[in-house]
């Protein structure tokens, strides 16, 4: 199954550019609801190229295994000292 997002999206562009169509062919010119009708559409259509196009978010790439390999390996010289332990006053609550 796709994605869903993108094929609302993709048939909000279509109805909304087909609405636009429809009132240039009726009125016989472009007047100010056609215009707003295109620009929404044309709104609608990046939204749908962008949601096509975005990663599943079950994905996950061979980057992810390195990197939680790399956080659970910390060294001595990586933890922080206890601030007691490394002269710093500790406040009083």
């Amino acid at each position: 199954m796709g994605n869903p997002r993108a094929k609302v999206l993709g048939l909000t562009f279509a109805m909304l550019a087909f609405a636009s169509i429809l009132l240039i062919v009726n009125e016989g010119t472009v007047g100010a609801n056609a215009w707003a009708l295109l620009a929404l559409s044309g709104v609608f259509a990046a939204g749908a190229v962008m949601a096509f196009f975005q990663q599943e978010e079950g994905f996950s790439h061979s980057g992810s295994e390195t990197s939680q390999q790399v956080r659970e390996q910390q060294t001595e010289a990586q933890t922080l000292p206890d601030p007691a332990e490394a002269g710093f006053d500790v406040p009083v609550l």
